[in-house]
């Protein structure tokens, strides 16, 4: 016990507390005040173990009114899955449509959840997976962390200990495990299709993510896609892939040397940052160029992009790690989500493609 965090020995006690007073869902906790007077823990040890516990969905605050039970603590005998993030579910639409599809296949099989933020660190995503395997979750389902690519060894110690474990939105080209995934090269291959067919455009870049490494398996499968995309419909063995400040650098040279230009991100996000710069420039998007998105990242589309259908991603990994722990030796499920082209309608709104 002498190298357990405070935070963690309080949350094992307010666990405790829950249980030993059979406390049910909405049922009212001892106040911070109360918390910190009863178990001997400073403000900031409380502080952080009652967001902990927040993020895992097992409490709730309400605003002036105080702390309650959100999740009962579950009997042992009750499968529990952890859900591990590389960012806080909440600061990306991709997380939370994934959640909410877990929820709904774990709820129904009564399955438990716990959900972990490793921050985009490798060292947290690693010390997280070990933390709860010690407090008995009986399986994973995990959005890894950007650099996982360069040591995916506690990946590789889950597969040869055959814990149940799900991948999800990323895999790992060199290992075989179980993940649920976008079809992405074919998503990338429509798009061009679609820039070239529709908006007519002679020339296509795409501009890879700028704050992710290229070894990330979905964008390095954009990136492969696009190429291979652009030789079919073009005829051209290369391909234009340029970083976000080259293509604000030449826009305005390369809109005036094509008739269409087409610009493919990786990412929605990459599009609003271009158009803040360019507004911070007293620029503008020429009107010759089309932009397409990827990830349908806002509430109403602002331009062409990508439904991936995330929720669908995420109950699909859910249903799969479920299968997963009652037979860890099963053949490992590679599953491909088929995406769909959010298209404008003609009227200023989008639809979906068929």
């Amino acid at each position: 016990m002498k190298n357990t965090k405070k935070y963690e020995v309080l949350r094992e006690e307010l666990l405790a507390f829950i249980k030993k007073n059979s406390l049910k869902q909405n049922d009212k906790l001892p106040t911070v005040r109360e918390i910190i007077r009863d178990h001997k823990f400073s403000y900031a040890t409380v502080h952080r173990t009652l967001m902990e516990m927040e993020n895992e969905g097992l409490i709730t605050k309400k605003q002036g009114k105080g702390l309650f039970v959100n999740r009962p603590v579950l009997q042992t005998e009750i499968k529990q899955a952890a859900l591990i993030f590389p960012e806080h579910f909440s600061s990306h639409k991709i997380f939370l449509d994934i959640l909410s599809g877990v929820r709904i296949a774990l709820e129904k099989a009564n399955v438990g959840l716990f959900i972990s933020i490793s921050n985009m660190s490798h060292e947290r995503e690693k010390e997280t997976i070990e933390k709860l395997i010690s407090r008995q979750i009986d399986g994973f389902i995990i959005f890894l962390e950007d650099n996982y690519r360069k040591d995916y060894s506690h990946i590789k110690e889950l597969k040869d200990r055959k814990f149940p474990f799900v991948l999800i939105d990323r895999f790992i080209p060199e290992l075989e495990t179980d993940y649920v995934v976008v079809n992405n090269s074919n998503a990338m291959f429509r798009i061009c299709s679609y820039l070239k067919y529709n908006k007519y455009c002679d020339k296509i870049v795409f501009v890879p993510e700028f704050d992710s490494p290229d070894n990330v398996s979905s964008s390095e499968e954009k990136r492969i896609a696009f190429k291979n995309s652009i030789k079919f419909l073009y005829g051209d063995d290369e391909g234009t892939i340029i970083s976000f400040e080259e293509l604000l650098e030449n826009l305005d040279t390369l809109s005036r040397r094509y008739r269409n230009l087409g610009i493919s991100v990786n990412h929605d996000g990459i599009i609003t940052d271009l158009n803040k710069r360019l507004k911070e420039q007293n620029r503008e998007l020429p009107q010759n160029c089309h932009v397409f998105g990827y990830n349908n990242s806002f509430e109403t589309p602002l331009f062409p992009t990508v439904e991936q259908f995330n929720e669908k991603v995420g109950l699909k990994a859910a249903e799969i790690l479920i299968a997963k722990m009652k037979d860890p030796n099963s053949t490992p499920i590679q599953l491909k989500i088929e995406p769909r082209l959010v298209l404008p309608s003609g009227n200023g709104n989008f639809f979906i493609e068929d």
